[in-house]
């Protein structure tokens, strides 16, 4: 870097004098100057006086690129005109504006660097821009702590009391509360403090500016303004059973502030909340995944150093506790998701969601409100935004370890007012299973054919993605565990195929089941057969029976087996394709009814499909209308 030292005189109407420019210069680069004997065209220009008016000759401004780096100097003439010019217009400057005998000005009107507004020098224009500088300076120091006396980090605000004007300085990041602002011109002056934890405060110990008091600064003082936090409040929520009144076993409560949010957990029925701002607030509770949280939060008045009592019944549910690990290292796996799959009747869709765990590993189903039985299928929920340090494939959880086949899965039976225990669920690492999805007949890639490790149930659609045949009719299904899968082709909506299982054939229990390597891909491939329909029509009374829709179900596993729901027409009539040879059972919905089709009722009957063929069946709901299968 160099100085170039450029003096001339202006000849503009209204701008006399000498004006003298120190300019910084890369010493790369050509150096920059103001012509002699000529006004700048652009930049800023105006004259520096003191308070009373009068011009302050030599008063220099620096402007700077950080709190340390100048770009260059721009000092005034004997009449206190300056002008800035030349320099780059695409940086932010701050300006720093000194003359001997005055305290160090900076633009707009603050004492220091971190008060100071970032400017950029007009390259179009010339802005006129006058600054005032004044005589006297003192200093604001002190030392912050919290309500206990440890050093606590707060933004102190210092006000003038007589006009709106203020400055900020923070706590130093050695962590000892200490603050210091300099350069402030003398005068009275009231101080407040501000963190997310505490809020604001004001000197000595207010909570609001008309009961601060004013602080008077005169030339050469140091003022200080040392400060504790006021106490802030407790709330102590206890959570009992709303049928037993025992103690909830692991209740949590939150506070929304405007700060920030308070929430904890607890354990046998009590959770404190500390550090809550004084005012009145409202209480989230919850007990995942063993009971309900109330309809509503719970309304609370919190007041500064006390504790502040809560009791709060809720009502139990059903749920599942475990611990999600590492099946390699015994370690904690987070954001392993979990889905609750029916045995029978069914399935899993793509865009399903699950309870998943956290950075402990702990995982909590519920609370629900239903007795069920289910198995629990885990997969690793992926945020391509923030990946997983390590992957994992999916499984069906059994009792000692991970499966890929459902019937190895573990039954978890759920009840209301109980929650279950479940043993760990240890995760592997991943595989892959890909082919090609062709047709029988032709040998012709077909695409859009998803490919599912499970049975399909299409409630949000069948999803895209690389389980899905490209053009090619190549899929692949990534992070699956290293175990024996079953696949499950489902091809698009609208299709001339039937849905089938790995083995080219129409159900889980007869398909084939493929090892998966860890870091590998098994192949299978499928072989499509055109798929066969079944119709009929739905009466009820006599007439059509309204706006349900039909599902179709194999006969053994209970899976969807056809490219349902098929929605009734106006006059009754349905169409469900997709079906290769096999027996299923009929389902009927409504908003009102649930009917299964059975010729002898109250028994469901299967009905035999054919590939490529259509079967008909006349549902009525009073004469033909069963419960749902057995088993």
């Amino acid at each position: 870097m160099r100085l170039l030292r450029v003096t001339g005189v202006a000849g503009a109407a209204g701008v006399t004098g000498a004006i003298v420019a120190v300019l910084a210069v890369a010493a790369a680069g050509p150096a920059v100057a103001v012509p002699v004997g000529s006004v700048p065209l652009t930049g800023y220009t105006g004259v520096v006086s003191d308070e009373s008016g009068q011009p302050v000759a030599g008063a220099c401004l620096t402007l700077l690129r950080t709190e340390t780096e100048s770009q260059g100097e721009f000092c005034a003439d004997a009449r206190g005109r300056y002008a800035i010019s030349g320099v780059p217009t695409d940086l932010g400057y701050r300006v720093r504006v000194t003359a001997p005998g005055y305290r160090t000005h900076w633009w707009p009107d603050t004492p220091d660097h971190l008060n100071a507004e970032a400017v950029w020098v007009p390259g179009t224009t010339l802005v006129q821009r006058n600054v005032t500088v004044g005589r006297g300076a003192g200093t604001v120091r002190g030392r912050i702590v919290d309500d206990s006396g440890a050093p606590a980090e707060a933004t102190v605000s210092i006000w003038a009391a007589d006009r709106d004007w203020r400055v900020l300085a923070y706590t130093t990041p050695g962590g000892d509360g200490r603050y210091e602002i300099r350069n402030l011109p003398p005068g009275q002056y009231q101080a407040a403090l501000f963190n997310d934890v505490y809020g604001t405060q004001w000197l000595p110990g207010r909570q609001d500016r008309t009961a601060a008091s004013a602080y008077p600064l005169v030339d050469g003082q140091t003022l200080v303004l040392d400060e504790r936090w006021l106490p802030l409040g407790t709330v102590e929520v206890r959570v009992t059973d709303a049928a037993t009144g025992l103690p909830v076993p692991r209740p949590c409560a939150r506070i929304d502030t405007p700060l920030r949010t308070l929430d904890t957990c607890g354990a046998a029925g009590l959770v404190r909340l500390g550090q809550v701002p004084p005012g009145h607030w409202t209480v989230a509770v919850d007990a995942v995944p063993s009971h309900f949280a109330p309809e509503q939060p719970v309304p609370v008045d919190v007041v500064r150093g006390a504790v502040t009592p809560l009791a709060v019944e809720l009502v139990a549910g059903a749920g599942v506790t475990t611990t999600v690990r590492d099946a390699l290292t015994g370690g904690p796996a987070d954001r392993i998701c979990v889905r609750l799959v029916a045995p029978k009747w069914g399935g899993q869709s793509v865009g399903q969601g699950g309870y998943c765990s956290d950075e402990t590993g702990r995982l909590a189903i519920g609370p629900l409100t239903t007795s069920t039985t289910a198995q629990l299928y885990a997969y690793q929920a992926v945020d391509p935004y923030d990946p997983p340090a390590r992957r994992y494939g999916a499984q069906w959880v059994t009792a000692n370890g991970g499966s890929g086949d459902q019937r190895a899965a573990l039954r978890v039976t759920i009840r209301p007012g109980t929650t279950v225990a479940i043993a760990p669920i240890r995760m592997d690492p991943p595989g892959a299973v890909s082919g090609t999805v062709s047709d029988a007949t032709t040998g012709a890639p077909v695409p859009g054919v998803c490919a599912h490790p499970y049975a399909f149930r299409p409630d949000r659609g069948p999803g895209h993605g690389r389980h899905c045949s490209a053009a090619d009719g190549r899929y692949t299904i990534d992070d699956l565990g290293p175990y024996r899968w079953p696949v499950q082709f489902v091809p698009p909506l609208g299709s001339r195929y039937a849905w089938q299982w790995s083995g080219d054939v129409a159900d889980r229990f007869s398909a084939s089941l493929t090892s998966v390597p860890v870091g590998g891909a098994a192949t299978v491939p499928a072989r499509l057969v055109a798929g066969g329909t079944l119709a009929g029509t739905v009466t009820r009374d006599g007439g059509p029976a309204g706006s349900g829709y039909v599902w179709t179900y194999h006969r053994r596993t209970g899976d969807v087996a056809g490219a349902g729901p098929a929605y009734l027409r106006p006059g009754g009539g349905f169409a469900l394709p997709g079906h290769r040879t096999q027996q299923v059972y009929v389902e009927y919905r409504d908003p009102t009814t649930t009917c299964w089709y059975g010729t002898v009722p109250p028994v469901a009957t299967a009905v035999g499909v054919t590939a490529g063929a259509t079967t008909t069946v006349a549902m009525d709901l009073a004469d033909t209308c069963a419960p749902r299968p057995t088993g």
